[in-house]
């Protein structure tokens, strides 16, 4: 275990030489795009249902417009939504951040996940639509059901942390859950790629967690940057879709996978 999390750890200094080599770098502007999506999204929502639930509450109270209290209840009303919804966003975008990301760049690291094993093996994998589409498809679910997974987990383990001995472990614990089932969705192109079955994958990522967790530990620390890990978790998702190829490569010339 520990050389594999050696390799999986050793595969990132390796991804970030390997992009520029190859001239891959190209691949960063899409997360980049996708920041600016996201940034323009949240901030026109924002102010859109901030000004419908304002509005709402005016009507609703059947305040005169123009009247006295008019102006002075509709700020105080607008800057309450305002930051009851600043705050749910952050929170929702906090813990599901990293699995919509990877829903949302799947078809990107689907393609760059072959393109490397390409380049490191001569690897071909002719184009086909249909293949590629249900690649894609089985990314997004892995994505889904490790973020519905890791959710779960996550609350059991906040639960237990109202345990005192166990509040101490309870960061480290959440932590590794994240590393665990991030690492899973970038390694889990691979495996599609050797026609493994879901069953076969999750058994797969068992047996060799030791590099499935030091592979998604980067994504993981990244996301849980308080206020800019959403923003860097695209960029990160690129090295480490690239990582992941690079340690499987690796291992499966030296025969350590298990």
């Amino acid at each position: 275990m520990l050389k594999q999390i050696q390799i999986g750890f050793s595969a990132y200094r390796k991804a970030t030489k390997f992009i520029l080599k190859n001239k891959l770098f190209w691949f960063y502007l899409i997360p980049l795009f996708l920041n600016l999506l996201l940034f323009s999204a949240t901030i026109y929502g924002t102010d859109f249902l901030t000004e419908g639930l304002t509005n709402w509450c005016l009507d609703y109270f059947d305040l005169e417009k123009g009247g006295e209290y008019y102006e002075a209840v509709g700020v105080i009303i607008w800057w309450f939504f305002y930051v009851i919804i600043k705050l749910i966003s952050w929170i929702i975008f906090h813990f599901v951040s990293g699995g919509l990301i990877l829903i949302i760049l799947s078809p990107v690291l689907a393609y760059l996940s072959e393109r490397t094993e390409k380049i490191l093996k001569g690897n071909e994998y002719p184009f086909n639509l249909n293949l590629f589409i249900k690649d894609v498809a089985r990314g997004v679910v892995i994505a889904a059901r490790n973020t519905i997974l890791q959710l779960i987990i996550m609350a059991f383990i906040i639960l237990l942390a109202l345990i005192p001995l166990v509040q101490l472990a309870a960061p480290f614990l959440l932590f590794m859950v994240a590393a665990y089932y991030y690492g899973f969705s970038f390694i889990d192109y691979i495996c599609e790629r050797r026609r493994l079955t879901l069953v076969d994958s999750v058994r797969f990522m068992r047996n060799n967690k030791g590099l499935t967790l030091a592979n998604g530990s980067i994504f993981a620390g990244a996301i849980m940057i308080p206020w800019i890990g959403g923003l860097l978790a695209g960029f990160v998702a690129i090295n480490s879709v690239v990582a992941a190829t690079i340690s499987i490569c690796e291992m499966e010339d030296k025969n350590l996978l298990k």
